[in-house]
């Protein structure tokens, strides 16, 4: 297996990052609609499952959604074709970390985003999961 790994269980609304230091576990935000299931169409506020990659590691803290800074401070955009827009980030609203509460992005703690951040790279796998 290629290292740094990261892992996400929608179920669990759980991240897990394996790097040559170990494993770190963060908890996540997922898409709002609450059957959890797998992205069927734009606009379904699932969250797509597969195996994708990072095709790029952004700054967002000044993009702005609805006039608010909602991103935190990186977006991991991830390659997952046929959906664009996808991405790990942060966010203003910690305390729905752990809930179907996004668009069908994976949403972390702004703390726990830069920690991420710190340990990956463009082209790291992410492997999504029911």
């Amino acid at each position: 297996m290629n290292l740094p790994r990261v892992t996400i269980w929608k179920s669990r609304f759980e991240l897990e990052l394996a790097t040559e230091d170990g494993v770190e576990l963060f908890s996540v935000a997922i898409g709002s609609n609450p059957d959890g299931g797998d992205k069927l169409a734009e606009g379904d506020c699932r969250t797509p499952e597969g195996e994708f990659e990072i095709e790029s590691i952004e700054d967002s803290s000044e993009w702005e959604h609805e006039g608010v800074r909602a991103y935190g401070p990186f977006f991991l955009r991830l390659c997952c074709p046929p959906w664009e827009g996808i991405g790990i980030h942060g966010t203003n609203e910690p305390d729905l970390i752990g809930s179907h509460s996004t668009r069908g992005c994976i949403r972390l703690r702004n703390g726990d985003l830069r920690r991420l951040a710190e340990r990956v790279d463009v082209g790291t796998g992410v492997r999504v999961l029911p």
